[in-house]
């Protein structure tokens, strides 16, 4: 009689045990995908911030190179004869000028494009 009895709290106890470890294991399992979750977020958090970052810097890039070009037209404007305080620019600047836009801006897709294909 006492061999059943300490059988069944051996079961009992077993059993017990068991349901206790594969709560703990469901607990563990259900930390892991929160973790994995975060993480997820905190990645596209991040490619967001990384995506707005470049597209930043080119918009930054190609108004640099505009700029450049405003200041290479304005300074090589030549006066107009009997006009005084008038300019023109000679289309030679204006050809050399849209070349130098056309150059900076194919840099700047260039560098955008580098960018974007070895970040995330």
């Amino acid at each position: 009689m006492i061999k059943k009895i300490v059988a069944v709290v051996l079961i009992l106890l077993a059993g017990g045990a068991w349901l206790y470890l594969d709560h703990l294991n469901k607990q563990e399992q259900l930390i892991a995908e929160q973790t994995r979750q975060a993480m997820q977020q905190a990645r596209a958090e991040a490619k967001a911030r990384f995506d707005a970052q470049i597209r930043a810097d080119l918009t930054s890039c190609q108004a640099t190179a505009e700029q450049a070009k405003i200041d290479y037209v304005v300074l090589n404007q030549k006066p107009v004869p009997r006009k005084p305080g008038e300019f023109t620019t000679p289309q030679a600047v204006a050809d050399e000028a849209a070349k130098m836009l056309a150059d900076a801006n194919a840099a700047c897709q260039l560098t955008f494009d580098t960018r974007t294909k070895n970040g995330f």
